[in-house]
């Protein structure tokens, strides 16, 4: 590159910082007027604070050549993002729940069944996680108003499950609990809990974590589920899962029974809210046509924030 080029390259850099610095200054500023608006002065202090970290780095560094003088910006700018952000995404990590597993399975009643509108959904969720409780729940909440959901929002649960109020969660036909493991470990039922909540009724299983398996550091878990959904004459059934904690790589699969006469399955991950890096996750059907319609899968690779949901939506032929 020619002397005068590369010398009418730096001033373009060095014109560069000298921006990123002011802006950062102004974001800095702006964050510290604002402090009766807690969201957005702590984004503009975030802001604020990569962008001079990163100016004046780069700023003491003009001797080097244009090649490196790049690399270092872009080395800059990353180091002062990892500085800010991440004192404040590991804590949200620290309990968030790993390898997350979510496998359903849609069946029709058989012959003779007490409940012919309602299919079965059989479950399988697993995940790691650091540390357990003395004793975790599943909660069978009889209900159509979504709001009892959140009467159980203590970690000590594994899962919650919402059922139509006119059900019996005590009845093994609408609600059972197969199994449930912590590394390889089946746990010890307690007596069974009932509970009022909002609209309805609620059933709680409780099981004992034994000491010597809650001390150790990393756990696996794994469930396993039968429940009740309605369906009638619909030609529409949509499942969804919600997370109730931080979630990191986690799938979700659906697996529907050909006797269900699915014409369409529809994927979706809409209204995931991630943390981090907002691209790589993967909606789609598992197997190509003619078995698209009979399962899909979503993967996510980022971390999820407790609230996140992913919706299966399967068209029918209800003839």
């Amino acid at each position: 590159m020619p002397v005068s080029q590369e010398r009418q390259l730096r001033k373009i850099l060095v014109l560069a910082n000298v921006v990123a610095l002011i802006i950062g200054l102004v974001s800095v500023v702006a964050a510290s007027l604002l402090t009766h608006q807690q969201v957005l002065a702590t984004v503009l202090s975030l802001i604020g604070g990569a962008f001079v970290s990163a100016a004046v780095v780069t700023l003491a560094i003009g001797s080097l050549t244009v090649r490196e003088t790049t690399e270092q910006v872009d080395s800059a700018v990353l180091r002062g993002l990892q500085d800010v952000l991440g004192p404040i995404r590991s804590p949200l990590f620290v309990g968030a729940l790993s390898a997350y597993r979510y496998d359903c399975l849609l069946t029709v009643p058989p012959p003779g069944d007490a409940h012919p509108d309602y299919l079965y959904q059989s479950f399988r969720i697993s995940y790691r996680t650091e540390t357990l409780p003395k004793t975790v729940s599943i909660a069978c909440v009889a209900s159509n108003d979504d709001a009892s959901l959140t009467a159980y929002t203590g970690p000590e649960f594994l899962l919650r499950w919402m059922i139509d109020d006119n059900l019996d969660p005590d009845d093994p036909e609408i609600f059972t609990i197969g199994a449930v493991r912590v590394d390889n470990r089946d746990l010890e039922r307690k007596t069974v809990v009932h509970e009022t909540v909002v609209g309805g009724k609620a059933r709680v299983d409780h099981f004992s974590v034994p000491h010597e398996v809650s001390v150790t550091a990393s756990h696996f878990v794994e469930l396993s589920i039968s429940a009740r959904k309605y369906i009638g004459n619909d030609r529409r059934v949509r499942i969804q899962a919600q997370v109730f904690r931080h979630v990191t790589d986690a799938e979700y699969r659906l697996t529907i029974d050909p006797a269900l006469k699915p014409t369409r399955l529809s994927v979706s991950a809409s209204e995931v809210s991630p943390l981090g890096a907002t691209h790589g996750a993967s909606v789609r059907p598992t197997f190509p046509a003619p078995f698209s319609n009979l399962a899909g899968l979503i993967q996510l690779p980022f971390p999820l924030q407790p609230g996140s949901v992913m919706a299966f939506t399967v068209d029918r032929d209800p003839s």
